[in-house]
């Protein structure tokens, strides 16, 4: 009964922790920013055309995975806005020291402020999609959403979650606030997929990087029953490789960041010391 009740006293915990960071995630610009974006780029895609007098895609998954392609980017920057200081923030402000004297644990703190994080992403990724197939169905009727936007848009949630897990660990490894906010941003955006295109001109396939496998979300679509391809691109030996995620092993990866990276974040940030 006894471990009964501190489960049951635990998920209590986590909970009051989840819904003050939804509180203070709704507080502050963050939020307003992150919408915005979510709405303002798939709006452009229908916009832009229209002014310019441009005709749309001639098929909905073109103009899909033209919309799409910057979801990973929008993904990254709401990670950034609601975890990139989740840790390191609490620790540089010291205020992991009033939860010292309080019976919460640090771990249900944790758990607490990235389920908040993680719905606030899901939340943004969910109304990018549904922005983007009201357009699609304004543009070439409902009959003609692709089928394969359900499997883009789980794919854009599992990359979330790979990157939000990845983001915590920064907060729980950098000290200050900025720092780990912009190394969380600037790895994702910058770092990583240099090295991706760096192993690519030595002719090696980055499989591993999480965001090599970020480009299934916009595959799906160029790739009628997309179950898994890559290799090289055709040319010459000598020319630049290309490749392209394959399915089962990008979710695998995008699956192996989400579950290892928050294991080593909520181990990180429970031992952290207090300076």
């Amino acid at each position: 009964m006894s471990m009964m009740a501190d489960i049951r006293e635990d998920l209590a915990h986590t909970a009051l922790s989840v819904r003050y960071e939804l509180l203070k995630h709704m507080r502050r610009t963050r939020l307003f920013i992150a919408l915005s974006l979510a709405i303002v780029i798939p709006i452009l895609f229908y916009v832009i055309p229209k002014v310019a007098n441009v005709s749309f895609s001639s098929t909905a998954d073109g103009y899909m995975s033209n919309i799409y392609s910057f979801g990973s980017f929008l993904i990254i920057i709401s990670a950034a806005l609601f975890a990139g200081d989740a840790v390191s923030g609490e620790f540089e402000s010291k205020t992991a020291l009033l939860t010292l004297s309080t019976p919460q644990r640090r771990t249900s703190i944790f758990i607490g402020k990235y389920v908040a994080a993680l719905m606030a992403v899901f939340t943004i990724v969910t109304l990018y999609y549904l922005v983007g197939v009201f357009e699609v169905v304004g543009i070439y009727g409902a009959s003609n959403v692709p089928i394969v936007t359900m499997r883009s848009y789980l794919l854009a949630l599992l990359y979330s979650t790979a990157v939000l897990s990845l983001t915590f660990w920064f907060s729980s490894v950098i000290k200050g606030t900025m720092a780990s906010t912009l190394l969380s941003f600037f790895g994702l955006i910058m770092i990583l997929p240099i090295v991706s295109s760096l192993m690519m001109v030595a002719k090696v396939e980055p499989w591993f990087i999480v965001t090599y496998s970020a480009d299934l979300i916009t595959d799906v679509f160029l790739q009628p029953g997309f179950a898994g391809g890559g290799g090289g691109g055709g040319g010459p030996p000598e020319a630049f490789t290309s490749y392209s995620p394959q399915f089962t092993t990008g979710v695998e990866v995008m699956a192996a960041y989400a579950i290892i990276f928050f294991i080593i974040a909520i181990i990180l940030s429970t031992r952290r010391d207090v300076e």
